[in-house]
């Protein structure tokens, strides 16, 4: 990725190089940094905007855009934005000791802090069944996305059947098919007996295949559920389990509604061939 940064470049081709399965590759790097492949290029073609913005005066910010791998000049700021809460112009703005600033800030690894979990040090294999799985579905990373799309799930749980909700899921992996940030999928959903014949305007179904996962569980908060599972992935890699190209789980045991925060259950299943 440092070699090739200014270059298209698509979550397959980056797996591919790296020797590992797209499907996994995006969870194992966010695992082993602290954030997603995606993340990582972001801040690399910024970080050489940033020096073209304060080297070179004279250049205009469509021509840094295109230097640096954006396809247009509204791409790049855009992600400018998102990233450092200001614009190219602004950046220019600023002092030579504020922009140097900014540039090391950007520079340093996106490690996350050590937050003690209760999560299982070893994992039980399991077999879950053919799952009938009814649920809301969004892109991008998943700490971001996934709470608003369970609020978003919510209002329509009173418009189903309450005898045939089973398990509370959410599931999350990587479409190769999209591009960036869009190639992370994160759905949230409901298990059903079986396929229903009429689902509320919104709400899609799926049939999860048969399959072995390495189950965890999480005792405690659901905001640590993305950092248990950059352990779990960490402690795969290194027991050298074989991972298998379908969705993460997260299974919710108990309910929110009466459930103390730190005695909260989350099975957290990752599957393994």
């Amino acid at each position: 990725m440092r070699l090739h940064w200014a270059e298209p470049m698509t979550l397959s081709h980056i797996a591919r190089e790296a020797g590992s399965s797209s499907y996994h590759f995006a969870r194992l790097f966010q695992a082993y940094t602290g954030e997603t492949p995606f993340e990582f290029l972001r801040r690399l073609r910024l970080i050489t905007a940033l020096r073209m913005l304060e080297e070179d005066s004279g250049a205009s910010i469509t021509e840094i855009a295109l230097c640096v791998g954006y396809d247009t000049a509204a791409a790049f700021n855009k992600s400018f934005r998102k990233t450092l809460d200001m614009n190219p112009s602004d950046f220019r703005k600023l002092g030579k000791e504020p922009r140097h600033e900014v540039i090391y800030d950007l520079s340093r690894p996106r490690f996350k802090e050590e937050i003690t979990m209760n999560l299982s040090l070893e994992f039980e294999t399991v077999t879950r069944p053919l799952t009938h799985y009814v649920f809301l579905e969004t892109q991008g990373p998943f700490p971001e996305v996934a709470p608003p799309l369970w609020e978003k799930l919510l209002p329509f749980v009173p418009r189903l059947d309450q005898q045939q909700i089973l398990e509370y899921l959410g599931l999350s992996g990587i479409d190769k098919t999209k591009v960036g940030e869009e190639t992370m999928i994160y759905q949230a959903g409901i298990v059903v007996p079986a396929e229903p014949r009429r689902l509320p305007d919104g709400l899609r179904h799926r049939a999860v295949k048969s399959g072995k996962y390495a189950r965890f569980v999480l005792k405690g908060p659901y905001t640590q559920i993305w950092m248990a599972f950059d352990q779990i992935f960490r402690t795969l890699a290194e027991a050298k389990v074989e991972l298998r190209p379908e969705f993460c789980i997260e299974n919710y045991v108990n309910d929110p509604r009466v459930t103390p925060e730190d005695q909260l259950r989350t099975e957290l299943l990752v599957p393994i061939a």
